[in-house]
């Protein structure tokens, strides 16, 4: 859906994402990088702070995620504790090798551009690749720990996080591949790696959890795609921008309400235990805007406040366990 002719056309297909930027006329209604300047390399680190604090509805679900798996199967020590900041670590990492290369794309978004801190502050492709290998290096020292089983988890990670967003893949841009690649890796393969690596006996609560944070992080993606429709319709591809508006709605209702039964059904039943009833709580008023078919920027600062609500609860459940 890229428009014939705009320097959008072949970002997809380079290593710098903000020659995108270069090249677009500086129009500063339009855009909000008419005064960035390449030499931006030494604010890296500050970046990354700052993607840090954007993204906490993503690595603290992720965090949430892994101990909770943990936590169900009495595996918690120092050393799962240290694999879910890690996993938590290359999750937020993910989210910042996205932001780089959806620059060009974000700029054209306010409060888009407000949250990617590579729109005002871009970074060369020599020193973005450096930082992304040097801080996966870091990560990787607690999936080592498992051995063998945590070096391949860690691979397919780092695999599907660059192919994700970077190209020539940049699955976010293909269609249907779209959705798939986020509701299974995205949470889903966050709960299975921490089962894998533990050697754990799966249980039906297990299986149920996959079922869980398959939807949520599809539902979770449909309505992203719902909130950024229409600058996705002029600068990108997905399913959202193939399949229209009302199709998008449609099957954000049906991911949704499909979740919150899935959810409700089993907590009434047993398969999965009661303590974790507050964290699906905490999600009812984003499952209510989602079935309601509802987009906005909103999305951002709901899911910022259910994470924190939801890491403060975690927090509160392990002190209680002590």
């Amino acid at each position: 859906m890229t428009p014939s002719g705009s320097s959008f056309e072949n970002v997809a297909d380079t290593d710098n994402p903000f020659d995108a930027l270069q090249s677009q006329p500086h129009d500063r209604k339009r855009l909000n990088t008419a005064h960035v300047e390449k030499n931006a390399d030494s604010a890296l680190a500050r970046n990354l702070l700052a993607s840090l604090l954007n993204r906490i509805d993503a690595w603290g679900v992720t965090f949430i995620i892994c101990i909770m798996a943990f936590y169900l199967h009495d595996a918690m020590s120092i050393q799962t504790v240290l694999l879910s900041v890690a996993m938590a670590g290359m999750y937020w990492l993910g989210y910042v090798v996205n932001d780089y290369f959806d620059a060009p794309f974000d700029a054209h978004d306010e409060t888009k551009a407000r949250h990617n801190v590579f729109v005002n502050h871009p970074v060369s492709p020599t020193v973005a690749k450096a930082g992304f290998l040097t801080i996966g290096f870091l990560f990787l020292l607690a999936f080592t720990q498992f051995g063998l089983r945590g070096g391949v988890i860690f691979g397919v990670s780092l695999f599907v996080m660059w192919a994700y967003s970077a190209p020539p893949f940049r699955l976010k841009s293909r269609p249907g591949l779209d959705l798939i690649t986020h509701a299974l890796f995205v949470q889903t393969f966050s709960y299975l790696s921490c089962l894998i690596l533990i050697k754990a006996e799966w249980t039906q609560a297990d299986m149920t959890l996959l079922g869980v944070n398959f939807l949520a992080s599809l539902s979770g993606q449909l309505a992203q795609q719902l909130r950024d429709f229409e600058v996705d319709s002029d600068t990108d591809t997905n399913f959202a921008t193939t399949v229209g508006i009302g199709w998008t709605v449609a099957c954000l209702r049906v991911v949704t309400a499909a979740l919150v039964i899935l959810v409700v059904t089993t907590l009434l039943t047993g398969t999965i235990p009661m303590y974790l009833a507050p964290f699906a709580v905490a999600f009812v008023p984003t499952a209510a805007l989602r079935i309601r078919g509802r987009g906005g920027p909103e999305f951002r600062r709901l899911g910022t406040y259910t994470t924190v609500a939801a890491l403060f609860y975690m927090v509160l459940l392990l002190t209680i366990s002590l």
